[in-house]
Parts: C-alpha cells; structure tokens; sequence
C-alpha cells in the first residue's frame, strides 16, 4: 500500500480501519498495528504536491471495509471491497 497525501497537508496523519459487513479491524505494517500513525515521510513533496509512505494493509476475510484518515484539519472515510479467500489464525 503506498500512502500519497497532499503536499498542503500539515502535520501527522492517523489512519484506522474496520469491517464495515463483519467483526474484523484492519492492521498496519509489520509487526501489525491498530493505527498508522504518518510522521515522517518517505519522500519530500513532489513538483505536483503529493508526498508518500509506503506500507502494509492485512485483513483476515473479504469484505467492505473502511479507512478513517484524520489530519489537523479533517476527517476523510474510504471505503473498499477486498477480494480473495479468508485467512484462518
């Protein structure tokens, strides 16, 4: 997963996610995390103002799920499907 925030944004970025049609939370990185918290960016902003970080997203089941993505200044939702088969612990 490659993270791209806007050059204009200020400050860290919080990242939480969850199962929107089930009881599953989404983890970050390795080792796996309930949050990705951003603070230092892999890259400088670029000419057209987007920064990166890159990173994992594990889920256990297909499903609709949900990134919650607060900065400073607000909140954005993003929602997605993931495909594939469910992984048993």
């Amino acid at each position: 997963m490659l993270w791209a925030v806007d050059g204009s944004v200020r400050g860290p970025v919080l990242v939480r996610g969850h199962q929107l049609d089930g009881p599953h939370e989404v983890r970050f990185n390795d080792p796996a995390q309930p949050e990705l918290l951003i603070e230092k960016w892999a890259s400088e902003a670029t000419p057209i103002g987007w920064r990166e970080y890159p990173g994992h997203t594990r889920l256990r089941a297909p499903g609709c799920y949900a990134y919650q993505v607060d900065t400073q200044a607000e909140t954005t939702v993003i929602v997605f499907l993931a495909k594939g088969p469910r992984v048993h612990a």
